[in-house]
């Protein structure tokens, strides 16, 4: 009779299929999750390009305001027909754009290059301005200039109002 030697079975090598499959189930899950908050994190810059560009709007047409000439003689109403601006303090939509002194209507919509033309993007802005006196003297007025956006995946307004005290020359 012969002696038989045991034998040694070869040591497990790799995975198994369970193993496989929950590592792929868990990196998928993980993959999902990541471009989930890649599209947001795309959607939140887009929105913060626009708001950038609207206060860079609304910051020019300040200056152009404050570049005017304002001696004793000028009055708010000769810069804007402050009678048919809306009031964004107690508006119901405190981002609609101011009323412009063109008849009441909106102002020419412009782009982030503050052009009408779509050479370099589409007019989506509106900036509006309004002038009010602070005092019966007119010796100071309240500029406030509004550049807003419609936001259509909530179809709400968006924007930004900068405000600023000037005083006559």
């Amino acid at each position: 009779m012969t002696a038989r030697l045991p034998t040694r079975t070869a040591p497990r090598r790799g995975f198994t299929l369970i193993e496989v499959l929950v590592a792929t189930a868990l990196l998928g899950f993980s993959l999902i999750v990541m471009f989930g908050f890649h599209s947001q994190a795309v959607r939140s810059n887009r929105e913060a390009r626009k708001m950038t560009a609207c206060t860079y709007l609304a910051q020019l047409e300040l200056e152009r305001l404050l570049s005017l000439p304002w001696d004793s003689t000028t009055r708010a109403t000769d810069l804007a027909d402050s009678s048919s601006y809306g009031d964004p303090t107690t508006a119901s939509d405190p981002y609609a754009p101011l009323y412009h002194p063109n008849a009441g209507a909106l102002p020419t919509p412009v782009n982030a290059a503050d052009q009408t033309g779509s050479t370099l993007g589409q007019p989506i802005y509106y900036v509006t301005w309004d002038v009010t006196d602070m005092d019966s003297d007119s010796t100071y007025a309240r500029i406030r200039v509004r550049c807003a956006y419609k936001d259509n995946t909530f179809n709400t307004w968006r924007g930004t109002t900068i405000s600023t005290y000037r005083w006559r020359n």
